[in-house]
This record gives C-alpha cells, sequence and structure tokens, in this order.
C-alpha cells in the first residue's frame, strides 16, 4: 500500500509540474500523465500491483459489499434489513434503482481493480525476472476473479439463455493512461467475459504458489472451479477442486467458529489454515464491511440485519453452525471488526467438489458423499444418509447453505439451482416470488457510467 500511494504522490507531482512550469519546460498536455514517467523499475511495478490488492479490498469489492449485495438480493427470507442505508434497504427488497449506491459501488471498485492490474501487466516489461512471473499471476487472478464475479452480477448467469449472446460487463485489457485516451466500451457477452477470466487464471495457477497470503496457485485454481461449476463443466470443476485438496497444504479448522476467529475484542487475526485467500484487515488498515453490514453494535457492525426464524429453521438439529450468532438476532460470524474477509476457503471447494462428482457424466456418488460429510463431521453431524445422485445433490444444496451463510454465495446458488427466491415483510413472511432468471436479479449498469458512456446499453428492466 505504500509503494501505491508513492505512486499516486508521484503521478500527482507530474501533474502539478505541467500546470507551474510552463515558462520553463516543455510541457506535456495538462490532461495527460504517462505511466512510463512514475513507473521506471521493477520495484516501481510491484508497488503498483500492491496498489491493486488494496483496489480488491475496497469495502466496495471483496472488502465485503461484493458478498453483503449479492447475498441481500438472494435472500429469500433468512433476515431482513432494517437500517438506513436505502441502498440494502433497495436490494433487499429486489428493488434496485439505477442510481443504487452500492450496486454502483461494486462496479466502480471493480474496474478500478482492473485498472490497476492493467497497468502492471502493460508494464512486466520492467519487472525482473526472478519477480516476473509471479507479478503477473497476481495481477492476472485478481483481474480473472474480478473480471468474473462483475460478470455474475451485471449479466444474465450462464444458464439463463445464450453465453454468447447475452451481455456482461466491458472487456477492457489496456490501462487508461491519459483523459484523452479514456475507452467508452461496449458490453461483451457473458461468454467473452468468462473466457478472459478463465485465460488469466490459468497463468496465475502456472506462474504462483500453491500457497500464500496473497493469490496463489490454490486460489486460482479456487476461482476456476467456481467458474467450471457454473458453466456446468463438472470433470474440470472436479480437477480443480482436487488440485488444492490433494496439495495438504490446507486443512479445515477443527471447530467452525475457529474460521471467524471472533476475539473478545476485535483485534489483527492471521489466516487459519482453511483459508486460501482473504482480504487482509488490521486496526490501520482495511475496512471488513461485513461487519458493518451483519454485526451487532456490541462488536462494532449497525446493528440493521436482524435474522429471522426462517434462519434458524433451515439448520438440522445438532447442526453447530447455528450457534454462530449473538443473541438469536444476528449472525456472528464477522464479529471480529479487524478479522480478516475471507474470500476462498477450504469448506467450499469441499462443496464444489460434491457437486461436481454427482453431476458429471461419469458420476462419482461414494466421493460426493465423502465430501460432503467433511463438512458435516466439523459441524458435529452424523454422516449423509444419501444415497442416490437426487438424495446427494440435496445434502449439497444443504450444507452450501449452512456452511457458506452470509459469504456471498447465495444468489449465484439459486440461479445455477434454478430456485426461487422471495422479497418479505418485517416479520420474515414471503411476499413476492422471483425467479431464479428475473431481470430483478440482474444489477442494472449504474446511471453515472451510462451518463458518461452512451454505448453501455442498460438490462431488461432498467430501462
Amino acid at each position: 500500500m505504500r509503494n501505491f500511494k508513492y505512486l499516486m504522490i508521484t503521478l500527482g507531482t507530474v501533474a502539478l509540474l505541467g500546470t507551474s512550469c510552463q515558462k520553463q519546460i516543455d510541457i506535456k498536455p495538462q490532461n495527460s500523465v504517462e505511466s512510463d514517467l512514475a513507473l521506471k523499475t521493477s520495484k516501481d511495478v510491484q508497488g503498483v500491483l500492491i496498489g491493486a490488492y488494496t483496489a480488491a479490498a475496497a469495502r466496495g469489492l471483496y472488502g465485503g459489499r461484493f458478498q453483503v449485495t449479492s447475498d441481500f438480493l438472494g435472500d429469500d427470507g433468512d433476515f431482513g434489513y432494517f437500517g438506513t442505508f436505502f441502498g440494502y434497504t433497495e436490494l433487499n427488497n429486489k428493488t434496485i434503482t439505477v442510481d443504487n449506491s452500492f450496486t454502483e459501488g461494486v462496479w466502480n471498485a471493480g474496474y478500478n481493480t482492473i485498472g490497476v492490474c492493467n497497468t502492471v501487466l502493460a508494464h512486466l516489461d520492467l519487472v525482473d525476472a526472478a519477480n516476473k512471473a509471479r507479478v503477473e499471476g497476481e495481477a492476472k487472478f485478481l483481474r480473472g476473479m474480478t473480471y468474473f464475479d462483475l460478470a455474475r452480477l451485471f449479466g444474465k448467469a450462464w444458464n439463463d439463455g445464450s453465453p454468447a449472446s447475452n451481455l456482461a460487463v466491458p472487456l477492457v485489457l489496456t490501462p487508461t493512461t491519459a483523459i484523452v485516451d479514456i475507452q467508452k466500451p461496449t458490453r461483451n457477452t457473458v461468454a467473452e467475459i468468462y473466457a478472459q477470466a478463465i485465460t488469466d487464471l490459468k497463468v496465475a495457477e502456472t506462474n504462483l504458489g500453491i500457497k500464500s497470503t496473497y493469490a496463489s496457485s490454490a486460489a486460482a485454481s479456487a476461482v476456476l472451479a467456481r467458474i467450471y461449476l457454473t458453466q456446468e463443466k463438472y470433470d474440470l470443476a472436479d480437477a480443480e477442486a482436487t488440485k488444492i485438496i490433494s496439495s495438504g497444504e490446507y486443512a479445515l479448522v477443527e471447530h467452525f467458529v475457529d474460521e471467524f476467529q471472533v476475539k473478545e475484542q476485535a483485534t489483527r487475526v492471521f489466516n487459519t489454515s482453511e483459508d486460501i485467500f482473504a482480504i487482509q484487515i488490521s486496526n490501520q488498515s482495511g475496512f471488513n464491511a461485513l461487519n458493518e453490514a451483519y454485526a451487532s453494535s456490541t462488536y462494532a457492525g449497525r446493528e440493521e440485519t436482524y435474522l429471522f426464524n426462517q434462519f434458524f429453521d433451515s439448520y438440522e438439529d445438532g447442526d453447530d453452525r447455528v450457534n454462530e450468532q449473538t443473541d438469536d438476532s444476528f449472525t456472528s460470524k464477522f464479529n471480529n471488526a479487524f478479522g480478516n474477509v475471507v474470500v476462498i476457503r477450504l469448506a467450499e471447494i469441499y462443496l464444489i467438489r460434491a457437486e461436481a462428482r454427482i453431476k458429471k457424466a461419469s458420476p462419482d456418488l461414494a466421493g460426493a458423499a465423502d465430501d460432503i460429510n467433511v463438512t458435516r463431521h466439523r459441524a458435529l453431524l452424523d454422516n449423509t444418509t444419501a444415497t442416490t445422485a437426487e438424495d446427494l445433490f440435496d445434502a449439497v444444496k444443504y450444507e452450501r447453505r449452512a456452511e457458506l451463510k452470509f459469504e456471498g454465495f447465495r444468489l449465484f446458488d439459486l440461479k445455477r439451482y434454478k430456485e426461487s427466491t422471495y422479497s418479505v415483510d418485517g416479520d420474515g413472511n414471503h411476499v413476492d416470488e422471483f425467479v431464479w432468471n428475473s431481470p430483478k436479479l440482474v444489477f442494472p449498469i449504474p446511471k453515472r457510467e451510462r451518463d458518461a458512456n452512451p454505448s453501455l446499453t442498460q438490462n431488461e428492466g432498467y430501462q
């Protein structure tokens, strides 16, 4: 982060020189600051890479609001939002407007991250040989993951019509270095964005080590597994998940509660043995937007998202995961205001592999049951009794909901399952049904973006 700040200061200094010394020097255009004026060395480029992590960690993206916005939209009555952020109210009610500040924030933070990654990748020639592959891999991991997630939010689901014609988001692969060079692209298709994400992630998988506090080969494999599961390429999803599990580098923590590292008071924590990729938060840097949205005021949250009875009723008797709540009112997963925001963890990988093993052309039902039982045992439950493909799929769906609540998966799971969600009243009763491919379950292209770039067409239902 420090190097990235120095870069911004350097850019600002260049701009000031261009406006204050016109009589003394040969002036570049005032609206142009060429990146190669600031980036001269390998260290400079690696400093910008730290800036890419800072951008991805913004509260508007993987600092928590990517997860919160998608879960608010996907929720069907586990909780209700009773706060003062009108944008969250719109999401929870499935009534998003084109100027919703939270959906716009995801877009802005996403493209900021992509833009910084593009700057890194455009200057790989400056990076020393010892670090070049790693720098490329880390930048492409962040860009690939971000593009995949933007496509899932602002475009139709992969299984909703034709990905080759459905529009997602613009594909921008080069940095903008001057105002006159600002691009006004059209939206690319869902298939095109997914293809670029896969290309980026495969490079990251090849270039990076299996485990790191930063991006890693395992993290790239995990996002590839998510993509292949979404595309119904089950053999590939199985293979990517198996790379991580078979590496032996990751292990579930013994108790479910330990994964979330809730302390008596907010404090900096480090990745657990289960964490594959996490946004690093401390009392000096970062912002945990999951804590803000979900925790009670006792734990520094806004105390605005309350659990309904459906939350408790959705668990099997004896499931330890239901205890991850405060005063029967709030989830306690994010009670540590300085806790890391975990984006990828091993439990999800077991459940991806279980689902892929059930759905692939030559099913491995026994293997799927074994994977399901990994998360069940940690939750103090007995082995699944499911034996058929249909029953095992139901078991996977239960495990994903019980294990991954509030972590940003529900909306995308419902779309993959082709299942409806609902808006609810103040008591948690279902009001309006929204089928899995409803236009209301897709984010609108932000009004501000379309005002600046008329080439961006709007999503159905928001014109």
